[in-house]
């Protein structure tokens, strides 16, 4: 079945992405983090259909915000930071209040977010925000696409495979007998 092909094919490169950016944020590598913020940008555009923008592009490191969807008055924090004071802290930040009536979101781009889910949060008056809903990891992610039609997976594996068909890839080394059995 294709629908499998695709949705293991998705479901690893996810896994590696996730599992690469908290090792290298261990070793204060930090570029797969930075660059997550588009590609989650546009991967849960294409997802969940939202219209999300960076505002790094117009104005670099707005605390608390990293993306934003006016249509649908969302503003998102991407961030490998799995902590309720990682959460706590970016709904503190003064910006949010000119975001009243939007809802915060979560993307948190390394392990598991279940913990989080089931805590409450000091929620600025105006702003929207349910842990159980509005905070991502990998597993909540891949629900969706597990549940995508074969139409909507195809169009996921096509943008995963842009994004990130590199990030797994063990260059093959070829040995003097597959050489020989090749020729």
């Amino acid at each position: 079945m294709n629908r499998s092909e695709y949705y293991n094919w998705i479901e690893e490169k996810l896994s590696v992405l996730t599992f690469r950016i908290e090792n290298r944020g261990k070793l204060n590598i930090l570029d797969y983090h930075t660059h997550s913020e588009n590609f989650y940008r546009d991967f849960f555009n294409l997802l969940y259909g939202w219209d999300l923008k960076n505002l790094n592009e117009n104005q670099q490191n707005i605390e608390g915000i990293d993306l934003i969807d006016e249509k649908n008055r969302l503003i998102v924090q991407v961030s490998a930071t799995n902590t309720k004071h990682k959460i706590e802290s970016s709904l503190k930040k003064g910006i949010l209040k000119n975001y009243k009536t939007y809802t915060f979101k979560f993307i948190l781009i390394a392990r598991n977010a279940n913990k989080l889910r089931g805590l409450s949060y000091n929620i600025p008056d105006g702003l929207n925000f349910i842990p159980q809903e509005d905070i991502y990891d990998v597993q909540t992610v891949l629900k969706t696409v597990n549940a995508s039609t074969i139409d909507e997976l195809e169009k996921i594996y096509e943008f995963i495979k842009k994004e990130l068909d590199h990030i797994s890839n063990v260059p093959k080394i070829s040995s003097d007998l597959s050489a020989i059995i090749n020729i």
